[in-house]
């Protein structure tokens, strides 16, 4: 080879020329450099993405385990309870809405007797633990379905208006709630100090059965995956399945009550003029009731104003709203705490003493309405 000859080019990598086949082990035009594309990457990942989903199957699994299918959980048997009360009592004509505190102390007989129907006309749709956030979704359910009531009862104490984090709200409006109104469930969460978080509570119980029912498993953990729904106590006694959402505070510990500063307090007002406005739909007349709790015995000035906001508030709803009348069993209601159960729940002469009220109020009521006032 003479020095003057320069040196060969080397095999063209260019691409080839259209129309022409791409050699092989090389990229089609416009999808790389031109390298080899190996085979093995792609196994690895396809077996990469295969583990994946195989530990999704294995965690999907072990959640329909725990939670029985989506089955188990006192809260969840709770709601199947309401429910299928509601949907067998096609023909009441009156209603009680709300949480245990609106239920334990008032029978179906007293308010059969209060508004002049049979008892069987009266009809138990109270939910354990359902707030105002829960029991809109009731009505909303109540309305969808087309059902009408006469009247409608409803109670609410101090306590509920705060807005005290728990999964079962969120639990309690997933099941109620028709699918159509998701976007005005996402809406309503805008009203919370924290709205991320009802919002991840939702997709949490979406995805986990395990998860939806009072985070039994987180509390699992926290207690070192102990069986923490059947505490033993000191002095022996076994508790029921779900005591541990019952545990008294410790000796001296103040009352449980809710602070009503306008932060606590603006999601479940919401929600109260929510289902207030809804109700009008579902019914003509709501009595709304005002219930007493242990800390309207405690005579100290915050305990005394957050009183006096509460009643202000619930009295702008009612004002605001011709088939709403409140009904105070606050003023002259039950204020001697050895009168309670716990902090919320009255004991039997409590329950009388408030049932007694409960008859004096509703018949002044009635008799108004009778004269042309408010119903």
């Amino acid at each position: 080879m003479s020095a003057s000859t320069s040196l060969q080019k080397p095999p063209s990598v260019d691409a080839p020329a259209a129309g022409e086949p791409a050699p092989p082990g090389t990229s089609p035009p416009g999808l790389g450099s031109g390298a080899p594309v190996s085979g093995g990457s792609h196994g690895r990942r396809l077996w990469a993405l295969l583990q994946v989903l195989l530990v999704l199957a294995a965690l999907a699994g072990l959640d329909w385990k725990l939670s029985d299918g989506r089955a188990a959980g006192w809260e969840r048997n709770t709601l199947r309870n309401a429910l299928k009360r509601v949907d067998t009592a096609s023909s009441a004509t009156v209603a009680i809405l709300g949480s245990s505190t609106s239920k334990d102390w008032l029978p179906e007989r007293l308010v059969a007797e209060v508004m002049g129907v049979p008892t069987r006309a009266v009809l138990d749709a109270h939910i354990n633990g359902c707030h105002q956030d829960c029991t809109w979704a009731e009505v909303r359910r109540l309305k969808a379905e087309g059902r009408r009531f006469d009247a409608v009862f409803i109670g609410t104490n101090l306590f509920q208006l705060c807005e005290f984090e728990h999964t079962k709200r969120i639990l309690q409006q997933s099941w109620l709630l028709p699918l159509a109104d998701l976007p005005a469930l996402l809406t309503s969460y805008l009203h919370a100090a924290r709205p991320l978080r009802p919002l991840g509570r939702l997709l949490g119980l979406t995805l986990s059965g395990a998860y939806g029912d009072a985070t039994v498993v987180r509390r699992q953990l926290e207690n070192g995956l102990k069986k923490v729904w059947n505490p033993e106590p000191k002095d022996g006694r076994r508790l029921p399945a779900w005591a541990w959402a019952r545990r008294k505070g410790l000796p001296g510990a103040p009352p449980l009550s809710c602070t009503y500063t306008e932060q606590d307090v603006s999601l479940k007002l919401a929600y109260s003029a929510a289902l207030l406005d809804d109700l009008a739909a579902v019914t003509d007349h709501v009595y709304l009731m005002l219930l007493p709790e242990v800390t309207l015995g405690i005579d100290e000035p915050e305990h005394r104003a957050r009183w006096a906001r509460h009643l202000a508030a619930h009295r702008a709803l009612a004002d605001a709203r011709p088939h709403v009348q409140l009904v105070d069993l606050v003023h002259g209601g039950v204020r001697d705490r050895r009168q309670y159960r716990d902090g919320f729940h009255l004991n039997d002469k409590g329950i009388a003493a408030q049932q007694q009220l409960f008859r004096a109020r509703v018949a002044a009521l009635r008799a108004g309405a009778s004269g042309g006032a408010k119903p």
